[in-house]
């Protein structure tokens, strides 16, 4: 009896752990999950030795083995599902965000439209009535002709936001249209990089409205992430007609610092959310957007490549 004493305790303990181990396990600790699937294994080389004439003293072993395959197997699923509820509510929470962008930006466009654009051709014509009172003095007419150059440049360059923060500019100059006009706004916006544009597309190529729009949503983004964010010299565009696939090809190339440094640098996972945005924008339009160095890795400034693809209608 006194030498079952260390043996009970033993087994005691190995319970109490293992218990513990099964609660942690179902609460999702990583590190009991190992634990467990250790005790699996080791149940698993144990089973065959144990005494094959006694089914009493394989049967525990057995009947322990499949608990813990299925407790395990039970976690792993209830992680995958807690994983899965945690990516549809970030889903949930970047639609309503964009919806609420999206809403905003129509808000600015229409006040940049009705209110701020008609004043600055009220200054322009009121200045005008100026003209005739500042004949005779040179200097007042020099300064008068700066300032109305200087509104009407104004007014040209808030125009070309309104055109580009309204998605409806796609129903009204088409995709391709758009596109350029985008190329165009942010070339003479910002000083650098040199963006060049690459496309064989018609005029208004054969797309739904929502594959339209959500690929010149993330057209958009993945441009100004790359000169806000990559340092770059240069950018490249493409979107090619792939007439066999009914799709339209598009490509993003900058030669900046590239995708590991840019999130480094901003200390953000995943690249920030402007690429989380852009991923499930794609997934929407069940486009598969990719994200991976331009360059070798190796390279100083590898740079970034963004590729993904929108499916056009059939004719």
């Amino acid at each position: 009896m006194p030498d079952d004493i260390p043996y009970t305790a033993v087994s005691a303990f190995l319970l109490a752990v293992l218990i513990a181990s099964l609660v942690l396990a179902i609460r999702g600790s990583t590190a009991a999950k190992s634990f467990l699937w250790a005790w699996a294994g080791l149940l698993a080389i144990l089973l065959p030795f144990a005494e094959r004439a006694s089914v009493t003293s394989t049967l525990p072993i057995g009947l322990m083995l499949a608990f813990l395959i299925y407790v395990l197997i039970a976690g792993k699923l209830q992680s995958i599902a807690r994983l899965e509820a945690s990516h549809e509510e970030t889903r949930r929470v970047l639609a309503e965000s964009n919806r609420r962008i999206d809403e905003e930006r129509r808000t600015i466009s229409r006040r940049l439209h009705d209110q701020v654009n008609p004043n600055l051709l009220l200054c322009k014509s009121e200045l005008r009535r100026l003209e005739s009172i500042l004949t005779g003095n040179p200097k007042a007419v020099l300064i008068l002709t700066s300032v109305q150059k200087l509104i009407g440049e104004t007014y040209t360059q808030i125009r070309d936001i309104i055109k580009n923060t309204r998605i409806e500019v796609i129903d009204s100059i088409g995709f391709t249209a758009a596109v350029e006009s985008l190329i165009s706004h942010y070339t003479n916006f910002f000083d650098k990089p040199a963006i060049l544009l690459d496309h064989d597309l018609p005029k208004r190529p054969n797309l739904e409205e929502d594959v339209a729009i959500t690929g010149y949503k993330i057209l958009r983004e993945a441009i100004y992430n790359a000169i806000k964010h990559a340092n770059a010299k240069h950018i490249s565009v493409s979107l090619k007609m792939n007439l066999r696939d009914r799709r339209i090809d598009i490509v993003v190339t900058d030669d900046g610092i590239g995708l590991d440094a840019r999130t480094h640098a901003k200390g953000e996972m995943d690249g920030g959310i402007g690429l989380i945005d852009m991923r499930e924008r794609a997934r929407v339009i069940g486009a598969n957007l990719k994200i991976e160095p331009a360059l070798p890795a190796d390279r100083k400034r590898p740079g970034t490549r963004i590729s993904f693809s929108i499916s056009t209608r059939l004719s």
